[in-house]
This record gives structure tokens, sequence and C-alpha cells, in this order.
């Protein structure tokens, strides 16, 4: 399991990727980190590829919360 610690518009966020498909995007919530939206995305080889997605992501929640 590989997780980034993120900060963006003053919020701190995780993203955890089991290294195969599987990615979990969690916030800090009474002192643990707690899952808030979790995607699929196969075909992912290497830690770069992941982050690449969940930067995406992040990308597209920001554009349709706005």
């Amino acid at each position: 399991m590989k997780h980034w610690e993120l900060e963006l518009e003053g919020q701190h966020i995780r993203a955890e990727w089991n290294e195969s498909a599987t990615f979990n995007m969690q916030a800090p919530f009474g002192g643990q980190w707690v899952d808030y939206h979790c995607f699929t995305v196969y075909g992912i080889e290497t830690e770069h590829e992941a982050l690449e997605c969940i930067m995406e992501m992040i990308q597209e929640e920001m554009e349709e919360g706005s």
C-alpha cells in the first residue's frame, strides 16, 4: 500500500493506492484518516502513473465543485 499526503486549498488529504487498481481518497477526522472517495483505474504499473491518476481525479473534483 502506497500513500501520498497532500495539501490542497488549505485542506490536508491523503491518497492511498493498493499498488493494483484501487485508490482511496482520505481526509483527517477525529485523529484518523477516513475514506471519502474511492475509485478504480486498471493498468497502473508505477507509482508515477498512480500519482498522475490521483492528480487527475483531484482536478476533476475541483472542476465539478466550481
